[in-house]
């Protein structure tokens, strides 16, 4: 997934991003804040997806699912 913002997204709630699947090593990238954290299976992050800048550029091998959720400004 390339780095992104999430543009329809409340600037004023957190995003939750939920790595899961088996035997991935994936990296969860923050260019704003220059952070790399490990994305393991099970990992749970919650991030102003609206704010920060934000990608997953590399899996690795592996079953690869990931669960995003997130709150609108508007509906």
């Amino acid at each position: 997934m390339p780095h992104h913002q999430d543009p329809g997204a409340s600037s004023l709630v957190y995003d939750l991003l939920v790595s899961l699947g088996q035997d991935h090593q994936a990296t969860l990238d923050l260019p704003d804040l220059g952070a790399q954290l490990g994305y393991f299976p099970g990992t749970m992050v919650y991030i102003a997806g609206k704010v920060l800048e934000h990608g997953v550029p590399r899996w690795g091998d592996g079953e690869r699912i990931m669960i995003v959720h997130f709150v609108k400004d508007k509906v």
